[in-house]
């Protein structure tokens, strides 16, 4: 076997091996390891039925991890929003973490919302 076909063998299985280790599986859609975390995180789900019309949830990555917090647009009302992780343990206040989040979205929304929303609805 000469050096040239040596090398083309080494860069097919190469690339082979880079293709086989490529998965197709995507749970980028995922938050916390499911695809509805309002109805499967038991916990959340108690919370939102909780919620005004007034209150939306919002979900995001912070350091690598999904977590989740609520925003109140009662302009009548002070409120300070509390940042929680998968399992709906505190964190800390959403304003000391929120500048470092990424993914930021609406989750979840009431049917009867009070809130406007220019971009995000």
């Amino acid at each position: 076997m000469n050096i040239g076909m040596l090398f083309r063998v080494i860069g097919c299985m190469i690339l082979i091996m880079v293709l086989y280790s490529c998965s197709n599986d995507d749970d980028s859609n995922l938050i916390c390891s499911v695809e509805d975390p309002v109805e499967e995180l038991p916990w959340l789900n108690e919370w939102v039925a909780t919620l005004s019309e007034y209150e939306y949830i919002r979900s995001a990555r912070y350091l690598g991890d999904d977590v989740f917090y609520n925003i109140n647009c009662n302009p009548l009302v002070n409120y300070v929003s509390i940042l929680y992780d998968c399992q709906g343990k505190v964190i800390g206040f959403t304003g000391d973490f929120r500048g470092q989040f990424t993914n930021d979205q609406l989750l979840w929304l009431p049917e009867n919302s009070q809130c406007s929303f220019p971009v995000d609805r």
